[in-house]
């Protein structure tokens, strides 16, 4: 049979390549040329330094969001709620860029830590429920997205307004300039920061974790086997609320790059989070679990986004298309065992 290693590389490749070809089936029945919609698919996601920069904006906060479903992935917990997490670090952000009057805590470094540590203790009530209380992480995880919402929208119009309860409109102020992440490439006008020198560096550190310490090996291991973990000594309930902290600072540094870098203005307003949390899902299971590559499905994500705008612009064919690609693609990851199959069919042949 073909290397198992080599298969679960091939997965990811026949899914993309197979969502773009039925893609271009539904392009089209649509009445346009499906090379012309890729290429301006292409063009507009790498073609020059301000699509490039557009592209890598996107794919910051997907690039944290899926290093958390994917910490959580290999404590075997799936973490649903990202998108919480993902809020409660932006205003934990916000609230301390926008109203702390003192250069030492509203520096961009520690706002930074402020922010995961609000993801963390977040997804941290997650853990514990689960770890003490045995509580399925799926439910608290998406009861507590609710609770975010709700928590976002109270700040966003009472304690957090720019203006008081009677501003204009709901939004934070801006975040001082100590706040601020620096730009990456000015010269583009987009708000590329070096929140994505940051999420790079997360795929790194995550990446080493896992594969050489200790502690990375537990997280493995209790996550293929608790009871199995447990009878070897290790603190099964300790590397679960340990797993899903450290999957919510990483959601929290997203939302925290969301306002730090600029994306509104520096400013916590409605909307800007997005559904960055639930991609982060989607860049999980793309990226096949890995630290590296989650790094490039949420470039791929984040490229189909940026470039189906502009494929919009210049086709009739709507941007919900590469919304289908985009299920078509999860959906295909999701029967991975279905391409195990013919895959190994194809070589059992080879080999008669």
């Amino acid at each position: 049979m073909m290397n198992r290693k080599l298969q679960g590389l091939l997965v990811p490749i026949l899914a993309v390549f197979i969502a773009l070809v039925l893609g271009a089936g539904i392009i089209t029945y649509l009445g346009e040329n499906p090379l012309k919609a890729y290429y301006y698919l292409f063009t507009g996601a790498f073609d020059g330094e301000r699509a490039i920069a557009r592209t890598l904006l996107e794919a910051t906060p997907m690039i944290f969001t899926g290093l958390s479903v994917l910490v959580a992935f290999k404590a075997g917990l799936f973490n649903i709620g990202a998108q919480g997490q993902v809020i409660m670090g932006g205003l934990a952000a916000a609230a301390v860029g926008a109203f702390v009057h003192n250069i030492g805590i509203n520096n961009v470094f520690v706002v930074l830590v402020i922010a995961a540590a609000a993801g963390f203790a977040w997804a941290g009530i997650a853990g514990w429920l689960k770890a003490k209380l045995g509580v399925h992480e799926v439910i608290s995880t998406i009861m507590l997205n609710y609770i975010a919402l709700n928590f976002e929208q109270y700040g966003l119009n009472y304690p957090l307004k720019a203006g008081g309860p009677m501003g204009p409109s709901p939004q934070t102020p801006p975040v001082f300039e100590a706040s601020r992440l620096a730009m990456l490439m000015p010269d583009t006008k987009v708000a590329l920061n070096v929140g994505f020198i940051i999420a790079v560096i997360a795929v790194i550190l995550i990446w080493f974790m896992f594969e050489k310490t200790i502690t990375g090996y537990e997280i493995k291991a209790v996550g293929l086997n608790p009871t199995a973990s447990e009878n070897a000594g290790i603190n099964v309930k300790w590397r679960i609320l340990f797993a899903m902290g450290i999957a919510g600072s990483l959601s929290g540094l997203a939302g925290a790059e969301r306002i730090l870098g600029g994306v509104g203005q520096y400013t916590y307003r409605q909307g800007i989070m997005g559904s960055y949390g639930f991609d982060g899902i989607a860049v999980a299971l793309l990226g096949k679990n890995s630290p590296v590559g989650a790094l490039f499905a949420a470039i791929l994500f984040a490229a189909l986004r940026t470039g189906g705008r502009s494929m919009q612009f210049n086709t009739s064919i709507p941007s919900q298309i590469i919304i289908i690609i985009q299920a078509i693609i999860i959906l295909l990851i999701a029967a991975e065992n279905m391409f195990h199959a013919i895959l190994d069919k194809k070589k059992k042949k080879v080999s008669n």
